[in-house]
């Protein structure tokens, strides 16, 4: 958590706020098969966050690991 995210296509700059097991919120429970799906909710900054009120996103964790793969998205750990 606190780690900074910059987006290289967009320039754009987000922190990464918490992460969790998608199933464990309460509405959630009938869905689980007793697999683990953890997200990120990050939180994005800038000019070119369309539309501006959604600027909290949530990502699953292997999705952000191919973004920051492929260089799409840097990261800056926090110390």
């Amino acid at each position: 958590m606190g780690d900074v995210v910059y987006d290289i296509i967009n320039r754009d700059v987000g922190v990464l706020l918490r992460r969790y097991d998608i199933f464990e919120e309460e509405w959630q429970t009938g869905y689980n098969d007793g697999a683990a799906v953890m997200v990120w909710d990050l939180y994005w900054t800038g000019p070119n966050v369309f539309p501006v009120h959604d600027r909290l996103q949530t990502y699953t964790e292997e999705g952000l690991e191919i973004l920051f793969d492929s260089g799409a998205l840097l990261l800056y750990k926090s110390i």
